[in-house]
């Protein structure tokens, strides 16, 4: 399946980018902030909220990396332009 050139306009990828940086964000947050209430709840002194960051940085960079990364079916455009695949 060839990749369709992205017609849209550049403030359109913007925000389709800065949408995904944004879900990565609170996928590295949202971990550590579960933490800390666990821990504010069951009366422990940091252990919930050092495994939740933790977990939610690891989650958040693998997932990052992989929004990033050209897949297989990715291609140049000859002008050094990446077409990606959203897919």
């Amino acid at each position: 399946m060839k990749n369709r050139p992205d017609d849209r306009s550049p403030a359109a990828a913007a925000y389709t980018w800065a949408s995904r940086i944004i879900g990565v964000s609170w996928e590295m947050v949202v971990p550590g902030l579960i933490g800390v209430w666990l821990d504010h709840r069951l009366g422990t002194v940091c252990v919930f909220t050092l495994l939740g960051f933790a977990g939610g940085m690891a989650y958040g960079l693998w997932h990052l990396i992989r929004l990033t990364t050209p897949k297989k079916d990715d291609h140049d455009d000859g002008q050094g332009n990446r077409q990606w695949n959203d897919g």
